[in-house]
């Protein structure tokens, strides 16, 4: 089933444009009638040719060794022209953003007076004034770009969320073992000597408080009674079968599996980082838990590490005692003005993104990182404060992105 489906793609090979929209003005200000013919030559220096009238501009977005920069040759009737000219670069960008550029000489060729920041995807217009007359090309330059109708987003299960403040974690691994407390264990004896009439469990079996385990006939009465659970929990231990003596001797225990113990091995220089109530992330036989450090204790074994213990629910029976575990414990949270999901990063060229969506159009963002923990990143650059991207299933829109087979060709 195809679970993406966009409306129309619009990517071009070069992140100029290879459809560009000819208009012109004369000095009068009368507007000439639109041209469509795509340019198929580009110039000397590798940039786009803009020509109409004998006027021509060659624009190019330079990048070898700086940040992404416009340059442009202008010529007249095949005339260099050094001065005397008014050219701007107006880049519309999705979402609305505008960026300008106005143009200086530089003894070679004219240079727009800002970064073009990536992503190169935008609607851009280009005035020139010169002569007396004003020229103007508008195109558009998408790349990275799809469309997705709502219906369909919903039913690949892309979901969004709003960029904003976040917190990154800073934590410290240990290992260990799951263990049961010592008070959640009971162990079950006779109340007086005598003979086992019935055995009602198993080992393995749940059993809840009050349930009967087994009957006993005392030796003194001949009368039979009933040995009850103290406790819910598991059978997990079981040494009696009918028509044995029973003595002073534990004849079943019973263990309350609904929370255990991980106790977490600290090293001396991982001590002074930890305190009690620090918040800790475990997972053990793929089964991830939330809870805090209770204790630190010293090992019982006068082993040259402490014990940090750390109580897990256990409600759902997924864990055992004699699990490995490992503990990522929160030494430090840092709040950050923004971070985004680690479920929305994609990679996309050479590039971390996101996929931003305005409408039903979803286009890419390279990021700049910061900090990261095991959910969250830190963004120091190329994306706001209130931009909605992609955080569930992202990676449908980057199949369909690289499966249009876009380019990034200046």
């Amino acid at each position: 089933m195809q679970l993406i489906k966009p409306l129309c793609w619009i990517l071009v090979a070069t992140c100029l444009g290879i459809s560009p929209i000819h208009a012109a003005e004369d000095q009068h200000g009368d507007h000439k009638e639109a041209q469509h013919d795509a340019p198929e030559t580009k110039g000397p220096h590798g940039g786009l040719l803009l020509q109409q009238n004998g006027a021509t501009v060659e624009l190019q977005i330079f990048e070898q060794g700086v940040p992404p920069v416009y340059r442009a040759w202008v010529t007249t009737d095949e005339t260099p022209v050094t001065d005397d000219i008014d050219l701007n670069v107006q880049l519309t960008r999705l979402g609305g953003q505008v960026d300008n550029f106005d143009f200086a000489f530089q003894g070679d060729y004219w240079q727009g007076n800002g970064v073009v920041t990536e992503p190169h995807s935008f609607d851009v217009q280009v005035t020139l004034a010169l002569n007396g007359k004003r020229y103007q090309w508008q195109w558009e330059s998408h790349e990275g770009r799809t469309r997705i109708a709502a219906d369909i987003a919903e039913s690949a299960g892309i979901r969004t969320a709003e960029a904003g403040p976040g917190s990154i974690e800073r934590t410290l691994t240990a290992y260990g073992r799951l263990t049961t407390a010592p008070e959640q264990m009971a162990r079950v004896r006779a109340r007086f000597p005598g003979v086992i009439t019935r055995v009602d469990v198993r080992l393995g079996d749940r059993v809840v408080k009050g349930d009967r385990l087994a009957q006993v006939e005392s030796n003194e009465s001949l009368k039979t009674y009933d040995l009850r659970s103290p406790i819910g929990g598991v059978v997990s231990e079981r040494t009696i079968s009918v028509g044995e003596i029973t003595g002073e001797q534990p004849l079943l225990a019973i263990t309350d599996l609904t929370t255990l113990w991980a106790d977490l091995q600290i090293f001396p220089g991982q001590r002074n980082k930890l305190a009690v109530d620090q918040k800790v992330h475990l997972k053990a036989e793929g089964v991830d838990r939330q809870a805090t450090v209770n204790h630190l204790l010293p090992s019982s074994d006068n082993a040259p590490y402490t014990l940090a213990r750390v109580e897990v629910e256990n409600t759902d029976g997924a864990l055992s005692p004699g699990l490995l575990v490992a503990g990522d414990i929160v030494v430090e949270r840092l709040d950050v003005p923004l971070a985004v999901d680690n479920r929305a990063l994609q990679s996309f060229r050479d590039w971390t993104v996101v996929f931003v969506q305005v409408d039903d159009t979803y286009e890419i963002r390279p990021l700049e990182l910061g900090l990261s923990d095991s959910t969250s990143t830190e963004v120091l650059g190329g994306l706001q404060v209130g931009d909605r991207y992609v955080v569930e299933n992202s990676y449908l829109i980057k199949a369909d992105l690289e499966k249009s087979g876009a380019s990034h060709d200046h």
